[in-house]
């Protein structure tokens, strides 16, 4: 059995990195998320002209990728799909209206396999709130597709100047299998 180096990154965060950096991404605002640790660990890194910034909440990320956008930069915001409910008014009263593309990487919690009751409603509802405010989404599936999911929505992004989510499930950022029909996937 081989066993992953300390610095080898799981390959959905490494997909992250590659989709984020080939659609020239290079500032990434984040409200740190064990999961996307990874992905914040491989851009300090590998990706030393993305330029990594610390927000405290998630709508202050928001307004910080706005102004980034808004002096010729290309922004990513990284958070958990829980701070998603934070910063609705941020994305329905100034990403949206105003037409400020960003790519945003939602690390999911509340979906299959969760342990965290309180994670759960707001996990299962993420879709349906992008859907109601009429932000485009896409979700990685399997962790080799993530560079391009990642880089799709991007783009899209970039050239439609309307915000993107890519959803990373926690099957794929833990790892778990979920298996059709179980009592667990119900």
């Amino acid at each position: 059995m081989s066993e992953r180096l300390v610095n080898e990154p799981p390959a959905w965060a490494a997909g992250v990195c590659a989709g984020l950096h080939a659609a020239g991404s290079r500032d990434v605002v984040y409200v740190p998320d064990n999961p996307l640790s990874h992905v914040l660990g491989q851009i300090a890194e590998r990706y030393r002209d993305v330029r990594l910034t610390l927000a405290t909440r998630e709508e202050e990320a928001f307004g910080i990728a706005a102004g980034l956008y808004l002096g010729g930069r290309r922004p990513t915001v990284l958070l958990q799909s829980s701070g998603l409910g934070n910063s609705l008014n941020a994305i329905t009263s100034l990403v949206l209206p105003y037409q400020i593309p960003m790519l945003v990487v939602v690390s999911m919690r509340g979906d299959v396999g969760e342990w965290n009751a309180a994670q759960v409603p707001m996990g299962r509802a993420v879709g349906a709130i992008l859907d109601a405010i009429g932000m485009p989404h896409a979700t990685v599936d399997s962790p080799a597709d993530a560079e391009h999911i990642v880089r799709l929505t991007a783009t899209t992004a970039f050239d439609t100047r309307l915000a993107g989510a890519c959803l990373v499930p926690r099957r794929i950022t833990t790892g778990a299998a979920v298996h059709r029909g179980s009592a667990a996937a119900s």
